[in-house]
């Protein structure tokens, strides 16, 4: 009784309860797979790693047997449209898989965006194919700027986001969270949410799910940040919700200064090449 009173005390806050996220938590094999979740299989003899609670916990991109496409898309929505759940309860992991998460996010996320610049130039330049294919040194001009682009702008964007994971971890410990983190592994899989919210996956979004879903989604990529962190720095650091609230803004505050710095780098640099 005295548990129960204590976890229900006054001044307490907790976030609302998200069932719909679930699929991150493999249950036992008499209800489905702790595999590959299907509840006709009769067992994969595969070890999984639990989370803190001891329950085993899969996110669907490390979940072997599974499509890949299948396990990108599933965990791109539970760590956008379920940021809370996803990420409060999130489990270590190798890193190197979840680089390859992030990698795979960004180059779907940007070739969507540069799908789309193409697509405007194409309306506002008419002109602009016949004159891609005449002539060869603009032709092989914008190919070079586009390959370059795309690269700098996955690496900029993964790299963003593991910054801000990494600066989740070093802002808790201000606030009294515990010395060891998953933050690397928060930045990378945070960048789910790019995949999510940019044209790509919107349009993927409303063929899949519906217009409404893909509605429900757009916001998201301003929004889930900050309850992704909240819920991390909670359900993994400890913190309470005022201390995981100040430490989260403090986390933005310092990758945004990274990012600002970053680009006065970049910028001055290529003016002392262009010179």
């Amino acid at each position: 009784m005295a548990n129960g009173s204590a976890a229900d005390a006054p001044g307490e806050s907790r976030a609302p309860r998200d069932d719909s996220a679930f699929d991150l938590i493999d249950v036992p094999a008499t209800v489905v797979c702790a595999a590959c979740g299907d509840p006709d299989c009769v067992g994969c003899a595969v070890e999984e790693a639990t989370n803190q609670s001891g329950v085993v916990a899969i996110i669907p991109w490390e979940r072997p047997g599974v499509g890949v496409w299948r396990r990108l898309w599933q965990t791109s929505v539970l760590a956008t449209l379920h940021a809370r759940s996803f990420f409060g309860s999130i489990p270590d992991g190798d890193l190197s898989t979840a680089f390859a998460f992030a990698l795979v996010c960004e180059a779907l996320a940007v070739s969507g965006l540069a799908l789309g610049f193409a697509l405007i130039a194409l309306i506002c330049l008419p002109s602009l194919p016949s004159l891609l294919l005449e002539d060869e040194q603009i032709r092989g001009g914008v190919l070079r700027g586009l390959c370059f682009g795309t690269f700098v702008l996955v690496a900029a964007m993964v790299g963003l986001h593991a910054a801000h994971g990494v600066a989740l971890d070093f802002a808790a410990r201000r606030f009294g969270g515990r010395s060891s983190g998953r933050g690397l592994r928060f930045g990378l899989y945070a960048c789910g949410w790019d995949l999510i919210t940019l044209p790509l996956g919107l349009l993927t979004m409303a063929l899949t799910s519906g217009v409404g879903e893909a509605r429900r989604a757009a916001p998201l990529g301003l929004t889930a940040p900050l309850q992704a962190a909240e819920a991390y720095l909670t359900g993994h650091h400890g913190l309470s919700s005022d201390s995981a609230r100040l430490a989260a803004r403090r986390a933005a505050f310092f990758t945004a200064l990274s990012l600002i710095t970053a680009l006065l780098v970049g910028g001055l640099s290529l003016a002392l090449a262009l010179r």
